[in-house]
């Protein structure tokens, strides 16, 4: 009985275990179930709230540079000195110039009210337009936007005509000499633009009133400025330094942009409307490589900064000829974002990236950067060749290769083609041993020279035992000594023309 007690007792007590354990595991479960049913429900809730994302208008043309390109240069991206438009309104650093802007609307419309109100009734019926411009959504109120519109645009205007004025160069205008340079470096950002329509529109309202003004400071033009042609001749420096040749060869009645950005772009994107753009596969290789594979580099005038061409010379080699170049601290700023605008806008072809990538083949080290200089192709204002290859090669940081969109893929592929050939590997390999410098080239021109002398006296020594040599002068004597290794003999020659004569 006490046996059977006991094998009882172990039998409930492995029973009330596997309750325990069935209520544990069946909690669990239940958890896990209801866990599922959770997720699964949050998930079917999210795709049943989820919200269309907004359409982008298509008339988007200013944009917020995005984050992985300007990470690689914060600073080329943000103004320094005057903010235009939403993106930078109201930063700290730049509220000086506010009352610099607001300094140039008093001179502007102070005792010119009808034209003012001209101007708000222009700028509200363009206010949706010009909104739709902007990529991210404007914080501002519609009078605060117009208000903007109105005293960025009015600023705009007015330095163009400003700068244009004479009496500048005294410092007497609102605008000093010293602010053009960052003025003409914060105006080509693509965060700080305004709508060129904008801008047009009040150039066209204020014509009459600003030449007024103009022809009470002796400020006269001999022919009908545009707005174009204005902010051309403004940014030029940016672009071509102090030269004239940027401004004489530019269409500018022509050129069009949506903002000041894009129309500097356009001024100086390579001529021609049919420009074919394929796959370029490799990039250029350095212009020390090419020069030694026989490849001529040659500075090209009065074209526009990206007109790259490659012609054959008569010797049936390669000529490369290349726009001057000017680079200066504020070339990176102007670069950067004319690709960043590039990226953003899809109206856009890369061949502004394109061209960077082109001159970051062309550089990979510091004596590239001095054949370009020696060459008249590259001028700067750094204090060594050295900051310049460093600059080039930066340009293209954090940015994507185009390559099946190339405009300048014949030029990369037929000098490509062309180094690797035959004929320029072995020149290459000649100029790389024996012609590396000066001092090289005439050992190696000493070592021929002697190999020939000492050929010559051996056949002199040859020739002294002819008898076609004996009772002849001392110039049939020389002449035999230089004809022997050709086979040839004077002194024979001159006897059969001698029998001939008989």
């Amino acid at each position: 009985m006490a046996g059977r007690s006991t094998f009882t007792r172990f039998l409930l007590q492995q029973k009330g275990r596997k309750q325990i354990l069935n209520v544990r595991f069946g909690s669990h479960r239940s958890l896990h179930q209801s866990s599922n049913s959770n997720w699964r429900s949050s998930l079917n809730q999210e795709l049943n709230n989820s919200i269309e994302t907004p359409k982008q208008s298509p008339s988007v043309c200013i944009y917020k540079v995005p984050t992985t390109i300007r990470m690689a240069r914060t600073k080329a991206y943000d103004p320094s000195i005057v903010s235009i438009g939403p993106y930078h309104r109201g930063s700290p650093h730049l509220q000086a110039m506010e009352q610099v802007k607001m300094e140039v609307f008093r001179r502007l419309f102070f005792r010119n009210r009808e034209t003012l109100d001209s101007a708000m009734d222009a700028l509200e019926k363009l206010e949706d337009q010009a909104r739709n411009c902007y990529s991210e959504n404007v914080q501002l109120g519609r009078d605060e936007f117009v208000k903007m519109l109105l005293i960025d645009g009015c600023f705009l205007v007015e330095i163009l005509r400003e700068t244009r004025n004479p009496r500048l160069k005294l410092g007497s205008g609102i605008i000093k000499r010293w602010m053009v340079p960052q003025i003409q470096r914060d105006l080509i950002m693509l965060e700080n633009q305004l709508p060129l329509f904008i801008l047009q529109e009040l150039f066209r309202l204020t014509r009459n009133i600003s030449s007024q003004e103009n022809q009470s400071d002796a400020i006269s033009f001999r022919h009908p400025q545009t707005l174009q042609r204005l902010a051309l001749d403004f940014f030029s420096p940016l672009v071509q330094g102090s030269s004239n040749t940027y401004s004489t060869c530019l269409r500018k009645n022509s050129i069009k942009g949506e903002h000041f950005l894009d129309l500097l772009r356009n001024s100086i994107l390579p001529a021609g409307n049919g420009l074919s753009r394929q796959n370029q596969i490799h990039m250029i290789r350095p212009i020390s490589e090419l020069k030694l594979a026989g490849i001529k580099v040659e500075v090209v005038e009065n074209c526009s900064p990206l007109d790259i061409s490659v012609k054959k010379t008569w010797t049936m080699a390669r000529k490369l000829t290349i726009p001057r170049l000017y680079i200066d601290d504020r070339k990176g700023s102007l670069f950067r974002n004319m690709v960043a605008f590039e990226k953003c806008h899809k109206e856009c072809n890369p061949d502004i990236a394109t061209y960077l990538f082109f001159l970051d083949g062309l550089v990979h080290s510091l004596k590239d950067i001095e054949i370009l200089h020696y060459n008249d192709i590259v001028h700067h204002s750094f204090s060594c060749d050295e900051e310049v290859a460093k600059f080039v090669n930066s340009q293209c940081t954090e940015i994507g290769r185009d390559a099946g969109e190339s405009y300048l893929h014949s030029v990369v592929d037929d000098v490509n083609s062309y180094s690797r050939s035959f004929r320029a590997r072995n020149r290459a390999w000649m100029v790389r041993h024996y012609f590396s410098s000066w001092l090289v080239g005439v050992s190696t021109f000493g070592a021929f020279l002697a190999l020939y002398l000492t050929f010559v006296q051996a056949a002199s020594s040859i020739a002294n035992h002819s008898k076609s040599s004996e009772n002849k002068g001392l110039y049939y004597y020389i002449m035999d000594t230089f004809l022997f290794p050709l086979g040839k003999s004077y002194s024979s020659s001159d006897n059969r023309t001698n029998v001939g004569r008989r």
